[in-house]
């Protein structure tokens, strides 16, 4: 998402328009849900709308809101399915996707920067926009939902929330940018400056370098914050892990050899966590996937992550 808004606010900034393109409501089976987001400019387009034969019918209108600026909203339903598949599949096959375009002029500035502060505060925000034919506004929320009704679309951005990775080394130098390029926002700590730098690290939100038990101890941890730890010293490991059982974190993994995870749970008992404590622990880490190279263990950790999310996000209503 950080990726598209920069989209849209650097073509506004360079005194060009912009159009996005967002699912607001669906019919039958669909690629996306409501609040997938197409950013188009006059140079280039970021993001989906769920590709396929619904985001082949927006982009011609879309390319012609671009230069006139007497068009600034259209809202439309698009079959998901070509007229081809759908003779081939069936249309018990076909989805459709109601898709909003917004034509946003240079003016706009202003609302695509706030949009922007937030995401890169790594804030809860949405954008509501109300509309009809004649014209929509739009302001920021400090919420993260998407709804719909009539005229008022509010479209989620971004669930606040960190993920806190300890240990700077192979797998983490691995694992951050996956996480990065779907939406978790991380911040790697390590005890090594060489191994909690920003070169190492590019795509993090934030590195730091200090003794680990110390920044785990001075880390307000939220309930939309997620921890792995995966550092070099046992010592280290347990110390950022008691620090995290001690917090509302949604989700705590550990890397850890099965004899060292033994171990650790007999420890953490001796040291009065209750088993209910002990099964918030994601060990071994990850979706079993038989992962064994730093590469490996990165994507199943971050496959791990996204299922997880997807279920919280369910539980709690959520999109």
């Amino acid at each position: 998402m950080k990726q598209r808004i920069q989209t849209l606010c650097d073509a506004l900034r360079g005194g060009r328009p912009a159009v996005t393109a967002v699912v607001t409501a669906c019919r039958g089976a669909t690629p996306r849900a409501p609040g997938a987001l197409l950013v188009l400019t006059p140079t280039t387009a970021a993001g989906t709308v769920g590709g396929g034969q619904a985001e082949h019918d927006i982009l011609a209108p879309a390319r012609e809101m671009l230069t006139d600026a007497a068009c600034p909203v259209r809202q439309s339903w698009h079959q998901c399915l070509s007229a081809e598949e759908l003779t081939h599949m069936g249309p018990e096959a076909g989805g459709e996707e109601q898709i909003l375009l917004l034509r946003w002029g240079p003016d706009r500035l202003p609302l695509a920067e706030a949009l922007l502060c937030a995401l890169l505060q790594n804030k809860d925000c949405s954008l509501q926009v109300t509309y009809d034919e004649r014209g929509w506004q739009g302001r920021l929320l400090p919420e993260a939902r998407t709804a719909f009704s009539p005229g008022c679309f509010t479209m989620k951005l971004q669930e606040g929330g960190l993920c806190y990775i300890f240990g700077g080394g192979h797998v983490s130098q691995a694992l951050a940018p996956l996480l990065a390029g779907v939406d978790f926002s991380c911040v790697v700590l390590d005890e090594r400056p060489e191994y909690a730098s920003p070169a190492l690290f590019p795509t993090a939100a934030e590195t730091r370098c200090g003794i680990l038990p110390g920044l785990a101890a001075a880390i307000p941890f939220a309930p939309g914050d997620a921890v792995i730890i995966m550092t070099r010293g046992h010592q280290g490991d347990y110390e950022v892990l008691c620090e995290a059982l001690r917090s509302p974190v949604w989700y705590l993994g550990m890397v850890g050899s099965r004899r060292k995870m033994q171990a650790t749970f007999l420890r953490l008992r001796e040291d009065g966590f209750s088993d209910a404590d002990l099964a918030r622990i994601d060990t071994p880490i990850g979706l079993a996937i038989d992962a064994e190279t730093p590469n490996e263990i990165a994507v199943s950790i971050t496959a791990k992550l996204i299922q997880l999310r997807a279920a919280r996000r369910r539980r709690e209503g959520g999109n």
